[in-house]
């Protein structure tokens, strides 16, 4: 409607000029040939048409502050026009999130010094959670620049309702961002695993709002960010997405550069760390290509001329045996005194080739260890200090073994940050507790496929509602397990408990999956609704 009646007025006014200027154009025509005048009335008319087009540009759909409400939120004054210059401050405030915005020299931006101000401080929420994850910040803040400083603001903005404030002014209350779902699903991957340590939670877990960073998603992530509802926003963005940056009815969604989480976004900043950003984790050298097995016959080759070799040296070593041994036949009429030693070579007619063999290794053997024992027998102190020298040489290393039992020793370095740690703690305060721990597995179970918002995901098998009541009820009898007397709350680490009050087996420390659902059975069953999908609820202990 503004937009209507601000060409309405410039062609009005401008079709006055051309009227009152008629009668001139003539008279000065009837002077100088017909061809110039037509001529000069043209470049006349092509001029006028160029000044209202570019008195009718309207690139912005907001500029300065108009409002405050109860909550502190600012709100921006409403406005159909081309961009402001920016002054010098406000181009150093705009240095600390938006450069990117300065980057072709550009000096005219939609917004003014005050929504800069306000920009960088909105952001610093944020940056709170995620600018431990420079490319993550970087890419969500680029969105909120060009929508808030862009001087083709309305390419992509487009006001969906205004509202007055004390003065009549009309300020923007409702907004439609269009914007590429590229862009959305690029942002939401560069921040999806970024942690915060205070907490131990995902942001997102933080961001997203009634959705976990288990079951948040671009949409929903991008929706609670401009939800009216939402504290920290001051008015209703409406994102609109759009499946590509194709111009739609003069509409030109916003697609800004991204980042992955990886990569650095300048040599200043380094990129995510292994902890919020898994692309940045080192990754396995690949797997070696093993050559094809060799095989015979399809079997492996490798067996079969093992076997074959050891088949054939069966068979060499019976032929031989039984070829050797032919003439090593008994003479039935030799007699033979028992009375007498004999060797086997005096009642056979022939020895055999193997007997031969034993026999001359057997004499090689009888001659070395004969003049062995024969040298040293001879040379008795001799001998008997040499070896007592060799065996104190060999044996002096024992000086130096240290035998070690402690586990700790065993398993970390003293030079490691857990050793180190562990000291400080045992210095400070008492030294760690014992953990005893219990791996129960799941047998013949298959896996849970559970349907959600955001697609079907898998869950292993032990998340079965009959296995989860059967480690419960395991877990109950550990708890009572009576040890002659001794009982678990006797020995177990409860440091909430009062010194002198007697501790419950309540209060011991069980770290289990079932401290989800603070030890009772009955909360499994308690389930609510997320978009027609059935979740678990859990009841994380405050």
């Amino acid at each position: 409607m503004h937009v209507c009646i601000n060409i309405t007025k410039e062609i009005f006014f401008l079709s006055v000029i051309l009227i009152c200027d008629l009668s001139f154009i003539k008279r000065m025509c009837s002077s100088i040939p017909r061809s110039s005048c037509a001529l000069g009335v043209r470049t006349l008319f092509i001029a006028a048409l160029l000044s209202v087009f570019q008195l009718s540009k309207q690139d912005c759909v907001w500029f300065g502050v108009c409002n405050t409400d109860a909550f502190n939120h600012n709100q921006y004054c409403s406005y159909n026009g081309t961009a402001k210059a920016m002054p010098n401050d406000g181009l150093n405030l705009l240095k600390e999130r938006c450069s990117f915005l300065l980057d072709e020299s550009q000096t005219e931006f939609c917004c003014d010094i005050n929504q800069v101000k306000i920009l960088n401080e909105n952001v610093k929420l944020a940056a709170a959670i995620l600018d431990r994850c420079p490319s993550c910040m970087s890419n969500l803040v680029r969105h909120i620049c060009e929508f808030t400083c862009s001087a083709n603001q309305s390419q992509f903005a487009h006001v969906a309702a205004t509202q007055k404030n004390t003065e009549g002014v009309p300020y923007v209350s409702s907004l439609d961002l269009h914007i590429t779902t590229e862009y959305m699903n690029k942002t939401y991957k560069s921040c999806s695993q970024v942690s915060v340590p205070q907490t131990g939670q995902l942001a997102l877990d933080l961001m997203c709002g009634a959705y976990p960073a288990s079951r948040c998603s671009p949409s929903k992530w991008f929706n609670y960010m401009g939800d009216v509802n939402n504290i920290y926003v001051p008015f209703q963005i409406t994102y609109i997405q759009h499946p590509t940056n194709a111009s739609i009815n003069g509409t030109v969604p916003l697609n800004p550069h991204t980042f992955p989480c990886n990569k650095a976004i300048n040599s200043l900043l380094p990129a995510c760390s292994c902890s919020d950003c898994e692309l940045s984790c080192p990754k396995a050298p690949p797997r070696t290509e093993f050559p094809e097995q060799f095989k015979i016959a399809g079997f492996d080759a490798y067996v079969v001329i093992m076997s074959s070799v050891y088949f054939v040296g069966v068979f060499i070593f019976l032929m031989g045996s039984f070829v050797f041994t032919q003439d090593s036949i008994i003479d039935e009429n030799l007699t033979i005194d028992v009375n007498e030693v004999s060797n086997r070579t005096n009642f056979r007619k022939n020895t055999s080739f193997f007997e031969n063999l034993g026999d001359k290794t057997e004499h090689f053997l009888e001659k070395v260890f004969t003049k062995w024992g024969t040298f040293f027998a001879s040379y008795p102190w001799i001998t008997l200090f040499a070896g007592a020298f060799l065996v104190s040489i060999l044996g002096y290393g024992i000086t130096f073994i240290q035998i070690t039992t402690d586990p700790v020793q065993l398993w970390a370095s003293p030079n490691s940050k857990s050793r180190i740690e562990r000291d400080f703690f045992d210095t400070k305060f008492e030294p760690f507790f014992r953990i005893e721990q219990i791996i129960i597995k799941a047998v013949n179970l298959p896996n849970i496929i559970h349907k959600t918002s955001n697609g079907p995901i898998t869950f292993g098998p032990v998340f079965h509602k009959d296995f989860l009541t059967v480690v419960f009820n395991l877990q109950e009898e550990i708890k009572n397990i009576n040890a002659n007397g001794t009982f678990l709350n006797d020995i177990c680490y409860a440091p909430l408990s009062d010194e002198k009050s007697d501790i419950n087996t309540s209060d011991c420390i069980i770290q289990s999956i079932w401290g989800y659902f603070q030890d009772d059975l009955s909360r499994l069953e308690e389930t609510e609704e997320d978009n027609g999908f059935n979740i678990l609820r859990v009841h994380l202990a405050k």
